[in-house]
């Protein structure tokens, strides 16, 4: 039975606020690996960056909120942002079943056989060819944004024929034109001139379709890099997805952003190798001393990088410790220091501080040649998501 949008107004207040009543009061040490998140961090994010801009903020919360737990990101935004944005149909229905109530953007057009589910939960999909449209105007009444393609060229209608587009979409009188939107590809870039053509591109299309409407659509371009570097970017509502929680997107630091999720694993296994003895698969690395290890309940399965083998740290203490050897599935192994007073079930720190010493998301993407996206979004189901202050 597919729950509608009215029934979700009415579970909202028990639905999500029960979930976050489940939390663990503090950490219960059987846990191997976890990210504890700081949703106030989070919500001064988003309130610094409508500070910023002043305008509407359409809260990006796909991919779990880039691994932060979208529900609870979602309930901590509520009263903040403006509208959600999503990658798919099935995130968007998942807020609604939590309590979402708020407006939820499908950031990339949905295949047809979702169109039922799209009205039923009330949300509002990216529309960049007839047919979706077609469908949606069959099913019942939407809004809708309309993607223009203006020069990334993964999605959306290409800004020379958005116009003959849109007027198309006005012949289905079910549908409601809500927004107008586009995605800069280089807003992140030191160089600038293509996001500068690709805004305006967009600006002599919202010109040319400003006869079409009583009232202008509601137009977004800017994702955190142009939110943080471009403020001609910002219109009438602006995207956050990477600064919400905390992190820099590019070089410009106009605000200043609290990082959100520090991510943590237990040691599991202490001992100690004499010289010659090797580590791990493939004995990549090689005692040339007495040397005393740890086991940490963390690898690859759970989405930490393999790339940082050999070349990786966590902080254990408040010190760094070099990861030594190959990162496993389900392990990874450090090395310490002889003399050190560290015990099977204590704390490693992956991401995020640890007394004095931090280790910054910037520098373990750098290390496993990506970036903080991926590490964020590549975080796993086994790794447990923690709210502190709710506890």
């Amino acid at each position: 039975m597919v729950v509608t949008a009215a029934d979700v107004n009415r579970r909202r207040g028990n639905v999500v606020r029960t979930t976050l009543a489940r939390q663990e009061i503090g950490v219960n040490r059987s846990i191997q690996t976890y990210t504890a998140v700081d949703l106030k961090a989070i919500q001064g994010n988003a309130k610094a960056i409508k500070a910023h801009t002043g305008k509407q903020l359409i809260a990006v919360v796909k991919t779990d909120a880039y691994g932060h737990g979208a529900v609870c990101v979602a309930e901590a935004l509520h009263t903040i942002a403006d509208m959600f944005a999503v990658a798919t149909t099935a995130e968007g229905i998942a807020l609604r079943q939590a309590g979402t109530t708020k407006p939820i953007l499908i950031l990339f057009s949905p295949l047809l056989e979702w169109a039922e589910e799209i009205v039923a939960y009330e949300l509002t999909p990216a529309v960049d060819n007839w047919p979706l449209a077609k469908r949606l105007a069959e099913v019942g009444k939407v809004k809708v944004h309309i993607d223009i393609n203006t020069g990334m060229n993964r999605s959306g209608v290409r800004h020379t024929e958005a116009v003959q587009f849109i007027k198309r979409l006005q012949t289905l009188p079910q549908l409601e034109i809500e927004g107008i939107f586009t995605h800069l590809a280089t807003a992140q870039e030191i160089d600038k001139n293509y996001a500068s053509l690709q805004l305006n591109r967009f600006s002599v299309l919202l010109t040319s379709v400003s006869p079409l409407f009583k009232t202008m659509p509601l137009t977004h371009a800017a994702n955190s890099a142009a939110v943080l570097a471009i403020p001609e970017s910002h219109l009438d509502a602006v995207r956050p997805g990477l600064s919400l929680y905390g992190i820099y997107p590019a070089v410009e630091k106009p605000i200043q952003l609290q990082p959100a999720l520090t991510w943590k694993a237990r040691i599991g296994w202490i001992d100690c190798i004499e010289p010659g003895e090797g580590v791990s698969y493939g004995l990549t690395y090689k005692a040339s001393e007495r040397t005393r290890i740890a086991g940490l309940q963390i690898g690859y399965g759970d989405g930490y990088p393999r790339a940082l083998s050999d070349k990786g740290e966590v902080l254990i203490g408040g010190i760094r410790r070099p990861i030594i050897g190959r990162i496993c599935m389900d392990v990874t192994v450090v090395r310490l220091a002889l003399s050190d007073n560290v015990s099977v079930g204590d704390e490693a720190v992956l991401i995020g501080k640890q007394g004095n010493n931090e280790i910054k998301i910037y520098e373990v993407a750098d290390q496993a040649n990506t970036i903080p996206y991926e590490i964020l979004t590549n975080i796993g189901k086994r790794v447990k998501r923690i709210y502190p202050e709710l506890c």
